[in-house]
């Protein structure tokens, strides 16, 4: 296994800056690099206000502090990069982007110098295609804030070795996180990969002005466990993040389900970004999660049969995003990308879920997963619905969950 000592990451915006914050926490020498010292001064302050945090709550003492941030240099050089043991990139999800700057990595880089990517959707083996080394790239997707989330999915590449997952993996467990790895490299990996489904049902919903917003989350949140619903979750990610991971799996698939509706393109394109513009799903210029009239007419007006009260709807609203995610895990399941075990807990960790989506489905029942999902794709033909051969198959056999004792998981 390769060892590291030296970290050095490309990028010092808001992932960049979270992980050279926990690399430096963590023991390792880093150079944070960007395209400008005025990118670079902005991504510093907030690694030293995100310490201070920790330091005034006491997660971390003086010390540790003084010593994370006397173990970060920045740095508008790439070529500082040839002397890191790990190089890991954070810009734009782009990937003829990522692919430019792997390319110049790996001129400038040892052979033996890891090249980690943080991208959230897009292949591993397309980006280490620009490279001669394929054998040394690897995924490690952080989730955001990066201090505070706990995950982190080792992807490989179709090339990648056994020892650079093993070093990447180790790596990210001494940063404090909890990892999964993903089995196959598999556009959108695991976490993204399940929820998207979810995600861009909650954004037709509100184009086809079935409910605001405010009503989604409502339905769709978990209390303490996980307050945020669908539509702040995607506020506070950037629209934009969530409509460019959305069309990298589409890209990369051709399913229809991952195609993100035309409202998500008509807010990119108002710079109705979500929290880090002021507007989104909802008003954020005070700085609060605020309500308001959005830009859909008759927003909430739609009742589906049956919804006779506020009870019924949002039992309605919530099965409308929650079994898209079940339905997508189950594929994962089927085409052996991760394990039930896997899949739940990149949902809990990624997206702060009480339970994962296949927990979910065996304690709601896999024949009434089923009946609830052929249901809906009946009345609308959104392939979002239409039922994996897996979920079929085995309630045939009567592997119906907790309800029959076997399901994904024994009971």
């Amino acid at each position: 296994m390769t060892q590291i000592r030296t970290v050095f990451v490309v990028g010092a915006g808001f992932m960049g800056n979270g992980i050279a914050e926990m690399a430096a926490l963590a023991g390792y020498r880093v150079t944070m690099n960007d395209v400008s010292d005025d990118r670079l001064k902005m991504g510093m302050a907030e690694i030293e206000s995100s310490l201070g945090r920790f330091r005034s709550k006491g997660r971390i003492t003086g010390e540790q502090q003084d010593a994370a941030l006397a173990g970060l240099a920045t740095t508008t050089g790439l070529e500082e990069a040839s002397g890191a043991d790990l190089v890991v990139e954070a810009v734009p999800e782009k990937l003829e982007l990522k692919q430019e700057l792997f390319a110049r990595l790996d001129r400038i880089c040892p052979g033996g110098t890891v090249l980690a990517t943080n991208t959230s959707a897009i292949s591993i083996s397309a980006i280490a295609s620009a490279t001669r080394r394929p054998g040394k790239v690897v995924g490690t997707h952080f989730f955001g804030p990066v201090p505070l989330m706990r995950l982190c999915e080792i992807i490989g590449g179709l090339l990648t070795s056994a020892d650079t997952l093993m070093t990447a993996e180790e790596w990210a467990k001494s940063l404090g996180k909890e990892t999964v790895l993903v089995r196959r490299d598999h556009a959108g990996f695991i976490a993204n990969r399940v929820n998207t489904p979810g995600m861009l049902e909650a954004a037709r919903l509100v184009q086809d002005g079935v409910a605001t917003p405010a009503e989604i989350d409502a339905a769709a949140s978990f209390g303490d466990a996980q307050p945020a619903g669908p539509m702040q979750i995607m506020d506070q990610a950037g629209i934009d993040v969530s409509f460019n991971t959305a069309m990298a799996i589409y890209e990369d698939t051709g399913e229809p389900r991952f195609f993100p509706p035309p409202l998500m393109r008509r807010m990119i394109s108002a710079n109705a970004l979500g929290r880090k513009t002021g507007m989104g799903f909802y008003d954020w210029t005070s700085g609060k999660k605020i309500p308001y009239e959005f830009g859909v007419m008759g927003m909430g007006a739609a009742r589906e049969p049956g919804e006779r009260d506020s009870g019924a709807r949002n039992f309605s609203i919530m099965k409308r995003i929650l079994l898209p995610t079940v339905l997508e895990s189950i594929r994962m399941v089927e085409t052996g990308v991760a394990a039930p075990a896997d899949i739940d807990k990149a949902s809990r960790l990624g997206f702060n879920m009480p339970m994962g989506p296949l927990e979910l489905a065996d304690n709601m029942g896999l024949d009434d997963v089923l009946a609830g999902a052929s249901e809906i794709y009946a009345k609308t033909g959104n392939f979002n619905y239409f039922a994996p051969a897996l979920l079929l198959s085995m309630v045939n056999d009567g592997s119906l969950g907790r309800k029959s004792g076997r399901g994904f998981y024994e009971y």
